[in-house]
């Protein structure tokens, strides 16, 4: 399915100013109206000498940062952004049911318009805000495809009577596989295994090399203690380093995700991820730098740092093995 709108445009320090502006107007009011009401009654309403000065100095504060505030997280914002991205053009199409973000050489991010928290418009952008933390920076004059009139009255009227998910599937239709299980610490567990495996076998190698070099080699006597307590130590982390990580890591899961079920939707093009209550992630298989495998996961790696877990039990479309057949020759690069 081809996008109703297109919106093109390259990120600049004026664009985050304003975007920036924008979302912390009513913040900055607040600290605006602090700031005077404190410089008043530190001038005005009080006698103590500590508070005469005090109160002032807050207010003045309050005022500077009214007034600085947006502008200095712009640059920090503007700054990260270089960092954290290859290039400065973004792209974000508009779907019956769906928006997708991409940015220069990076992958695409779906969001579902059930996820919209508010919406803001400025002089010349039109901001989406998605889970009242994810803000889509939309640029009036930059629609390549559509008007920026038609774009709003879709947002006010048109997305709401789309209905969610299948209905509306996309650029191919249905997903030809889906993947769901809830992500559990033995699941994790399993997981940081099959990843950490050549990790575990190096502190193997260089425990037993520190352990027959301190044992059977002859060193001063605090050098020979050195190494033992070196070998026994990746010795021990060989043993230990992977039950630590994945209790860590479900922890962390725990704390960073409304819910721990997850769905993996496999099209002909690309994969999408969804975690319980949050936006889905969209993947190119262009990205997958390898594949492991474990008794019960299959674990495709984005980029060398991103970890998809496939459950080869949990498929609730397709089978494992036409699943793998796919992932072997099907796929589109």
């Amino acid at each position: 399915m081809e996008p109703l709108f297109i919106n093109t445009y390259q990120m600049s320090p004026e664009l985050l100013r304003e975007y920036t502006n924008c979302m912390t107007a009513p913040r900055r009011k607040v600290l605006l109206v602090l700031g005077i009401l404190c410089f008043i009654w530190g001038i005005l309403f009080t006698s103590h000498a500590a508070l005469r000065v005090l109160l002032p100095v807050l207010g003045v504060t309050a005022i500077l940062c009214s007034v600085f505030y947006s502008t200095w997280l712009a640059k920090k914002n503007y700054r990260r952004y270089e960092m954290s991205h290859a290039g400065l053009d973004k792209t974000i199409s508009f779907y019956p049911d769906r928006m997708e973000c991409v940015n220069d050489g990076g992958e695409a991010k779906t969001f579902y318009y059930r996820h919209i928290t508010r919406e803001k418009e400025s002089g010349s952008l039109y901001s989406i805000v998605v889970k009242n933390e994810t803000g889509i920076i939309v640029k009036k004059d930059s629609f390549q495809k559509g008007t920026f009139e038609e774009f709003r009255e879709f947002m006010k009227q048109g997305r709401h009577s789309f209905p969610e998910r299948y209905e509306v599937s996309g650029r191919n239709d249905a997903p030809l596989f889906e993947n769901s299980y809830q992500v559990t610490p033995e699941l994790l567990q399993e997981y940081t295994k099959c990843m950490a495996a050549s990790r575990r076998t190096v502190h193997i190698v260089l425990g037993v090399v520190y352990l027959v070099w301190g044992l059977l080699f002859p060193v001063y006597i605090v050098f020979k203690l050195l190494l033992i307590v070196l070998g026994v130590l990746f010795l021990l982390l060989s043993v230990f380093y992977s039950s630590r990580l994945a209790k860590k890591n479900y922890r962390v899961y725990e704390l960073s995700h409304t819910g721990m079920g997850k769905t993996i939707l496999f099209y002909p093009d690309r994969i999408e991820c969804a975690n319980d209550g949050e936006a889905a992630k969209t993947y190119y298989y262009s990205q997958i730098s390898r594949v492991k495998e474990s008794s019960g996961l299959y674990v495709i790696v984005i980029e060398k740092t991103i970890g998809i877990m496939v459950k080869k039990d949990a498929f609730q479309k397709g089978d494992f093995e036409e699943f793998q057949s796919f992932m072997k020759q099907g796929r589109q690069p």
